[in-house]
């Protein structure tokens, strides 16, 4: 894995493979998810059609992630039919190399409004103020922290903190 993002790290330093990368990217997942939340709900594409108000053969194509553009208006009906919220938000190349290698189904699925609100905000929600404002974390899951058995340190020869080592041990968190 370490090689895969050292790989990209390198190849974005040119300014038109990185930005035609993330284009090429943003395509599939878009298409990805679409895909992933139609199957989530048990969807035919004939009916996320009816859902969405898009027709079936344009639904088949975002799918197969063959298209140049979509518009707000497309993606705000999909948003509606799906009853989730649209996000849309300028990102740095380094998350983008970390959603690259990231991605998964559980990823692309996301629960319905109802659904949702029906399990936020409750006992895992913690609210937390600091630097004079409120911030409230909420979706707490299972983490694995990966801990070295040794303290990690800086390798003066090479400038660079060490690599983890094995053996580590895992501590599961929950939340």
């Amino acid at each position: 894995m370490k090689e895969f993002f050292n790989h990209l790290k390198s190849d974005f330093a040119d300014k038109e493979y990185a930005h035609s990368y993330m284009e090429s990217h943003a395509v599939s997942r878009l298409a990805a998810q679409i895909h992933a939340l139609r199957n989530q709900r048990g969807w035919s594409q004939e009916q996320l059609a009816a859902q969405s108000g898009i027709a079936q053969e344009r639904i088949s194509k975002i799918e197969s992630a063959d298209f140049d553009s979509l518009t707000m208006k497309t993606l705000q009906k999909f948003s509606k039919a799906f009853d989730v919220n649209l996000h849309i938000a300028f990102d740095s190349f380094s998350c983008g190399i970390l959603d690259v290698a990231n991605l998964n189904r559980e990823q692309l699925e996301v629960k319905s409004r109802e659904d949702d609100l029906a399990t936020s905000f409750t006992n895992q929600t913690v609210f937390v103020h600091g630097g004079g404002e409120w911030r409230a974390i909420n979706h707490l899951r299972t983490v694995e922290i990966v801990a070295p058995r040794q303290p990690l340190k800086i390798m003066p020869s090479e400038n660079a903190w060490q690599d983890l080592e094995l053996p580590q041990e895992k501590i599961a968190l929950h939340g």
